[in-house]
């Protein structure tokens, strides 16, 4: 008798991953914490693309990242497509090695502005 494998392809079963938005004082402010790979990197595209379409200045708050897969490299590819062509500025936070190790090695540092904080980015972004 085969073994049944769990189907772990959904996102909204993954407690360890949030992907939301909130716009404040005139920003979008994009929440992604916890494990950026190919099984939740669908569900964060749909928050950073309906943050995008707002046309408003994004900050994608990434502090709270444990893993950083390339599916997230290519999430934020992606991002940068979006933003020229909604015209929307949008920063990064976030200082941990998981986030700067990929972006450095894959040569994507300068794709957006990144902050160490929240308060500065938001700051930057009016």
């Amino acid at each position: 008798m085969a073994e049944q494998v769990p189907d772990i392809a959904d996102a909204s079963d993954r407690d360890d991953f949030t992907a939301h938005a909130v716009e404040r004082d005139g920003v979008v402010i994009v929440t992604i914490a916890g494990e950026l790979d190919m099984v939740t990197a669908p569900r964060a595209g749909v928050v950073l693309k309906d943050a995008v379409s707002r046309g408003l200045p994004v900050v994608v708050d990434m502090t709270g990242l444990r893993f950083f897969s390339s599916a997230g490299l290519t999430l934020l590819v992606q991002l940068n497509d979006q933003r020229r062509d909604h015209d929307v500025d949008i920063r990064l936070v976030g200082d941990q090695r998981v986030l700067i190790l990929p972006l450095e090695l894959t040569g994507l540092r300068d794709l957006f502005p990144i902050d160490t904080s929240l308060d500065a980015a938001i700051a930057a972004a009016r």
